[in-house]
């Protein structure tokens, strides 16, 4: 009958075995090394086993002399030769093993194909991930998105001295409110004491402007550039959809499976984590020059105000300015909000504030004092 190859493992062999030739003789198992027959073993004495780190490899192990010798096959093909000239003493033992190797090559198959299937959906899911967290935040319900907006600025009144009222507050509203006509969302607009150049929009439609930011720019059309894009990031819910982006797997979890408590805790977490990608500053660039064009408002306001502060920035030595940090003034974005605003027709007129009386209305403003 026709040989099928293994490896013989016991005394004196190396730990690794040593390559052997397997063919049942009758009621024989005829165990042949290169240098000529080995052992001819009663089939009834064998002992038939799974090994192997994957469990596919068949063993077939026997006492010589008070010693123990095994031969392993580990390819399948040979493990059905020898299984079908197998005498009936070891017949069933084969079988049995035989058919547990084929049922963990077949589970290895399986794990192997998920973990597959797991990395592939990983790798889309990492492609795609501002697709998936898009969809996740555009199935936040309004009231829920209003109250993480509203927890986020719970969170910051802890921090910081947050007005509605005065002259500035007044302005950003004014500006705001022309802005935001027709909108969906009920505005609030906020003036912090925070002297860092900034302004962050929150979900549901809160606006929030640094007294820094307020010192920093030189005129009403200037702040009007800057609220015009932060709007757009509530109106595409931007913020939302970073607030789930940072705050992974869970929070888009959270939002497929209707858990609102979820989401509201998951995303308020990330609040002091979050950067817009340039996907996302470029719609706010775009949509927010519309906005400024629909009002009849000037258009070069964020142009002039990111110029002026790139050129701060760079006398500084390279000092960061929280506005640029998350909004970068490349001078590509520069160049592209130059373009667009050549394209737009708009009725522009000066908005015709006092913008020193303004300013000066946000040096009063103190800094909260944690108790």
């Amino acid at each position: 009958m026709s040989e099928v190859a293994g490896l013989l493992h016991g005394p004196n062999f190396p730990v690794a075995g040593v390559p052997a030739r397997l063919a049942f003789h009758g009621e024989h198992l005829r165990v042949t090394l290169e240098g000529g027959a080995f052992e001819d073993v009663p089939a009834e004495s064998l002992e038939v086993t799974v090994t192997g780190f994957d469990d596919d490899t068949l063993q077939l192990a026997w006492g010589t002399h008070g010693h123990t010798h095994a031969v392993t096959i580990a390819d399948s093909g040979a493990q059905r030769v020898l299984l079908d000239h197998a005498p009936a003493s070891i017949a069933k033992q084969l079988a049995r093993g035989h058919s547990t190797v084929h049922w963990h090559r077949r589970k290895w198959k399986v794990v192997i194909g998920v973990l597959a299937s797991l990395a592939l959906l990983a790798l889309v899911a990492w492609w795609q991930s501002e697709a998936i967290t898009m969809w996740a935040a555009n199935h936040v319900p309004l009231e829920t998105e209003i109250s993480i907006g509203d927890g986020a600025l719970a969170q910051l009144k802890t921090k910081h001295q947050l007005t509605q009222e005065g002259l500035a507050a007044a302005t950003v509203a004014d500006i705001g409110a022309r802005l935001t006509a027709g909108s969906r969302y009920q505005y609030r607009w906020y003036i912090s004491d925070d002297r860092e150049v900034n302004a962050f929009a929150l979900p549901g439609g809160i606006v929030v402007v640094n007294a820094g930011m307020i010192e920093a720019v030189s005129s009403a059309e200037e702040l009007a550039g800057v609220l015009a894009h932060e709007v757009q990031h509530v109106e595409y819910r931007h913020t939302l959809q970073q607030m789930i982006h940072t705050a992974g797997w869970a929070a888009v979890l959270a939002v497929v499976l209707g858990d609102v408590s979820a989401v509201t805790t998951i995303v308020l977490h990330q609040l002091g984590n979050l950067r817009n990608s340039r996907k996302l500053e470029a719609q706010a660039d775009v949509e927010g020059m519309k906005a400024l064009a629909r009002a009849d408002i000037p258009l070069g306001g964020l142009v002039s105000l990111f110029k002026r502060l790139e050129d701060q920035q760079r006398r500084r030595g390279g000092e960061g300015i929280a506005l640029l940090l998350s909004h970068p003034a490349t001078e590509e974005r520069i160049a592209e909000l130059e373009q667009l605003a050549g394209t737009l027709r708009c009725g522009c007129r000066p908005l015709g504030v006092d913008w020193p009386a303004v300013q000066a209305s946000v040096k009063q403003l103190q800094p909260k004092v944690e108790k």
